[in-house]
């Protein structure tokens, strides 16, 4: 079978755009003639009997991988869920670290799956790993991605050994860009220095360094042996390995990651008050929101949905904004970086989107805006709600009606 053309119909599904490419097989985004999204797995023309066993192989590990087969034929697999990006492109910059390491997690879930089952994984490279339209990782199945670059474990790169604890090293290179942002640069040393990491939580810089040793017996045996540590990687005298030669530097007992560069703020207006509130570490690309901004922002409200509706009414006499604590951020949504309710009654909720907001589907956009606006009702009486990245305006909640727009509306400042 040839490269598989865009918006041509393969197996009755109207192929999308490539997603990405492992040896012998290519995943694209496909719509089916029931307008569900799915993944299009194609075999190559031309394989190597191992790449052409690879993609015989995925349905037999499908549970395992995340994935359901809907259709199975000689160079075509259809599958959900459909593939948004990979796994390397998530916004990691933009998340905090709990956000990061949440989703390290899920991929070491799946890992622990094929273990159960005595089968390894193989490279686990962040390119090679697709995620759904929650952002949510699956695999497409084991020995998918090359036995080479940084994410290889040494005795699979110079002698093809392949099994639970080269897993676990790949899993601790993974763990490494999941943290830094990038990926780890070549180990030679038997028990790698990482002093490149030192301004990062030190349990988690000894956890990598467990990980990753060159003599398998030094590292990890299982996942849920690693997966213990990050639970507690607070505690960083208790978890993982010291290096004798590299001194533990962020040590903290709130360890947390490295805050951005500080960006310079704009002032506000005069006769503009801003209440004191706390700032949240490793925040998304905007700043914190501001009463100015919040005007402009409702007055796009105004412009784009035709409300009768005055900011000061909310920002005058109300007393202004009332910060929500990270806590109570956190378990209003995963993809909402700061949110403040005003102090008129009822309240009305206003929140600042991440940018991976940007990555989901309209559907889950609708469902997330939904369940924010929904368990800010629950919680503080919110009867209405804007959620915004920067200035621009990116769902509404008001008069009992969810608007959630599909692109972003207005300008932005990071």
């Amino acid at each position: 079978m040839q490269e598989t053309a865009t918006n041509a119909f393969v197996a009755g599904v109207l192929v999308g755009k490539p997603i990405f490419r492992a040896p012998g097989i290519v995943v694209h985004e496909g719509l089916d003639r029931e307008d569900r999204e799915v993944s299009v797995i194609v075999r190559q023309a031309v394989t190597t009997d191992g790449q052409k066993a690879n993609f015989e192989n995925i349905p037999h590990y499908a549970e395992a991988s995340g994935i359901q087969i809907i259709k199975e034929e000689p160079y075509v697999l259809l599958a959900t869920p459909a593939p948004k990006g990979v796994f390397r492109d998530l916004p990691w910059g933009s998340w905090r670290l709990d956000e990061r390491l949440r989703h390290f997690r899920e991929v070491a879930l799946i890992v622990a799956r094929f273990h159960a089952t005595d089968v390894p994984v193989g490279t686990l490279s962040p390119q090679f790993i697709a995620v759904d339209d929650a952002l949510r990782p699956f695999l497409l199945g084991p020995r998918i991605a090359p036995r080479s670059g940084p994410y290889v474990a040494p005795e699979t790169a110079s002698e093809r050994v392949l099994n639970t604890r080269s897993d676990i090293y790949s899993l601790g290179r993974l763990l490494y860009f999941v943290v830094a942002g990038e990926a780890p640069p070549r180990e030679a040393r038997n028990i790698p220095k990482l002093e490149e990491l030192g301004s990062h939580p030190a349990g988690i810089v000894r956890i990598i360094r467990k990980a990753t040793c060159h003599e398998p017996d030094a590292r990890y045996q299982f996942v849920d042996e690693l997966l213990a540590d990050l639970d507690r990687y607070r505690e960083h005298l208790s978890v993982g390995m010291e290096h004798p030669e590299v001194e533990d530097r962020n040590t903290g007992v709130l360890s947390v990651a490295p805050d951005a560069p500080a960006e310079s703020k704009p002032k506000a207006e005069p006769d503009t008050e801003i209440p004191e509130r706390p700032k949240r570490k490793s925040r998304a690309l905007s700043d914190a929101m501001q009463g100015k901004r919040l005007v402009r922002g409702v007055g796009l409200v105004v412009a784009l949905a035709g409300l009768l509706f005055l900011a000061d009414e909310y920002l005058g006499d109300s007393s202004g904004l009332r910060a929500i604590s990270p806590n109570d951020v956190d378990e209003l949504s995963s993809f909402i970086s700061e949110a403040s309710v005003s102090a008129s009654r009822p309240p009305v909720l206003f929140a600042q989107v991440e940018e991976s907001w940007e990555l989901l589907s309209e559907e889950r956009r609708r469902e997330e805006a939904e369940n924010v606006f929904s368990e800010a009702k629950r919680r503080w009486g919110a009867r209405d709600g804007f959620l915004h990245r920067g200035e621009a305006l990116v769902a509404q909640h008001w008069e009992d009606r969810i608007i959630v727009f599909g692109g972003l509306h207005g300008g932005e400042r990071k």
